[in-house]
């Protein structure tokens, strides 16, 4: 069994029940009576003579025995450590001089029969000791035992190693305990409250702080190797975080007294800042390089409960959250997006395919594979995003592919037909107002060029017309009615068809100025507001950084000029990037930031030189470098 740390019936005047006005005399005459006694061996009974007749040891048994007490008291004392509760010897002793009060409760808690009220007791004791009634006392009865008499300074540096020994007794009482951080922080809370001062207090966190080393050193080197194996984002990386989490609890439960008192005392514990530094570095692998926001936000979260003391890193964390919190909303969203976009661009490869299986059945998921693709993830867009309204103007950006990149207006009036019918009460009604705004125009633009090959034939062309008022605008309405009138008119009267030619010949002038004015000319696709994100997104026509096997250099504004490997990838990667930029666009914010993207590369990018075989190495990178381009199309949009 392991000595005590401190007990007071190991003490010498114990032994040989002495007192402090024992001269050399009386401690021989008492070594007899002790050796009759046969209590304690002999041996220990002359190595407590010799350090009571020892001044310099002497001292040290004064200052740790029940000085002031009366030789009653102290067998009192005695009985009443024995068998009574802590609670008892507390409010027996209440009355007791400051030091015999530290001395007994230094006892109890080397015993084992301590409690957080002892702990406080023992440090109320210490704020209240006063050294030179103490000095006053101890001359007094040396004066008497014959012993020589003690300097100040003397006195003061054997009470700083009490000290030292009583709060190594809570200390070690604090590690006896199923769960000594908790305790430990009742009691640095309840100290910092009443004396934040206290030098009992600060060898009490010191030596706890220093007996935790061990434990804490296996949690870091868990948590090192918990990290590294994070970092490789394989299929259990989950279970990494969850283990990461759990080592994070369990250094906090030990270590976090030490960060209060820390804090308190205007620092930072050095220990739990490396801890801090060495998970935040694989949050941001996480979140920056692979886009596990979700995770990179399991750890923030955590870190920031496990370390609200440190103070520098507490306002970081914060917005480490926050902008992880946006972003994994975002990567939601783009994950349950993403399937109708790549739907979409197959289907704008596909634009002759998709149209013939529009006119024949119109936006089903029997229309053949290429539409059917585009039906069931659009049906799962809007069924699983939160605002169902991005996935309809997706579709939007593919009928205004199919209205002016395919000549096509039929298949994109039945594409936007099509959706309009599945729109629910949850989408905004400024995206419907748009959305029927494009069906009245490419309505208008596939009729119109029907009405002019029926030119000469009144009973088609009213049918046209007809259908035409059914999805026209208010301006179009009275034209359109106009026209109505006059070929029923001219077909009643049967007129000579010079007179009707020349009326349709007209109202069809209209119409195509018309078509000029209303044909949409932008491409916008509505993204949720973002937030900042750990990482700022590129200003306008700014080249992201990249490693030096995929450099870009921006290259001057001009047309003609000559340009390097470096530029001319700037213009392949730019070019690429903006068109995965247009149908994430959104807003008028957005559109306006992207229409600045292209008429900064329309001025750099529009016609260059380059030399033999460049433009073809760099076409060839940009397959591989597709996904990344996307990435950071997305990340641009999200900074608007």
């Amino acid at each position: 069994m392991q000595p005590k740390i401190f007990s007071l019936d190991d003490n010498p005047f114990h032994l040989l029940k002495a007192s402090y006005r024992s001269s050399v005399t009386d401690i021989s005459n008492l070594i007899e009576d002790a050796e009759l006694d046969g209590i304690y061996p002999e041996e220990d009974l002359q190595k407590a003579r010799q350090a009571l007749v020892t001044p310099r040891t002497r001292l040290m048994l004064e200052l740790t025995w029940l000085p002031e007490l009366s030789q009653l008291q102290t067998s009192k004392l005695s009985e009443l450590l024995r068998n009574a509760d802590p609670t008892v010897i507390l409010s027996q002793i209440g009355h007791f001089p400051e030091l015999a009060k530290a001395n007994i409760a230094a006892h109890l808690c080397s015993h084992g029969r301590s409690s957080v009220e002892v702990v406080h007791s023992l440090a109320q004791s210490w704020d209240e000791i006063d050294e030179g009634h103490i000095l006053t006392f101890l001359n007094k009865e040396r004066r008497s035992s014959g012993f020589p008499k003690i300097e100040a300074e003397q006195l003061r540096e054997v009470l700083r190693d009490v000290r030292q020994r009583h709060a190594a007794a809570a200390a070690n009482w604090i590690w006896t305990l199923p769960v000594p951080g908790t305790v430990m922080n009742t009691v640095v809370e309840h100290e910092l409250e009443s004396n934040p001062d206290s030098s009992f207090l600060r060898h009490f966190v010191e030596i706890y702080d220093k007996e935790s080393e061990p434990q804490l050193a296996i949690i870091k080197d868990s948590i090192i190797a918990a990290t590294e194996a994070a970092q490789e984002v394989s299929h259990d990386l989950m279970s990494h975080i969850k283990n990461i989490e759990k080592l994070l609890e369990t250094w906090d439960a030990i270590n976090q007294p030490v960060q209060i008192y820390s804090q308190f005392r205007g620092q930072e514990e050095g220990r739990s800042k490396q801890i801090y530094e060495i998970v935040r570095k694989l949050c941001l692998g996480l979140a920056n390089d692979h886009g596990r926001y979700d995770e990179a936000l399991n750890l923030s979260t955590a870190l920031l409960k496990t370390f609200p003391e440190l103070e520098s890193v507490a306002e970081s964390l914060k917005g480490d959250i926050t902008s992880l919190e946006t972003l994994a909303e975002q990567k939601k969203l783009s994950d349950q997006l993403d399937p109708l976009v790549e739907a979409c661009d197959r289907a704008k490869n596909n634009a002759t395919s998709l149209s013939k299986s529009l006119k024949i059945g119109g936006f089903t998921v029997g229309g053949g594979k290429v539409l059917s693709d585009v039906v069931k993830s659009f049906n799962a867009a809007r069924k699983g995003l939160p605002e169902p309204g991005v996935a309809f103007l997706v579709i939007r950006d593919l009928a205004l592919s199919l209205n002016n990149e395919s000549n096509d207006p039929q298949a994109a009036f039945l594409l936007l037909d099509g959706v309009l019918c599945l729109s629910g009460g949850n989408v905004p009604k400024e995206i419907l107002d748009k959305l029927r705004q494009e069906r009245s125009v490419v309505h208008k633009n596939w009729k119109m060029k029907e009405l002019d090959r029926q030119n000469g034939n009144l009973n088609e062309m009213l049918k046209i017309v007809d259908e035409m008022l059914v999805y026209s605008n208010s301006t179009d309405r009275n034209y359109l009615q106009k026209l109505k009138s006059k070929i029923e008119r001219k077909r009643f009267a049967k007129k000579v068809k010079f007179a009707i030619y020349t009326g349709i010949a007209g109202v069809i002038g209209f119409f195509v100025l018309a078509d000029e004015f209303m044909k949409p000319t932008k491409r916008t696709t509505y993204r949720p507001p973002s937030s900042n994100q750990i990482t700022t997104a590129p200003a306008p026509a700014r080249a992201p950084v990249v490693s030096n096997a995929y450099q870009e250099d921006i290259p001057p504004v001009g047309s003609g000029l000559s340009l390097n490997r470096n530029q001319v990838r700037y213009c392949i990667y730019q070019g690429a990037r903006l068109d995965y930029i247009r149908p994430l666009t959104a807003n008028n914010r957005q559109i306006d930031r992207l229409n600045g993207l292209i008429d900064d590369y329309n001025r750099r990018c529009s016609s260059f030189r380059y030399s033999s075989g460049v433009l073809g190495a760099v076409q060839g990178e940009l397959s591989s470098r597709r996904a990344v381009l996307r990435e950071e199309a997305r990340r641009m949009v999200a900074s608007w």
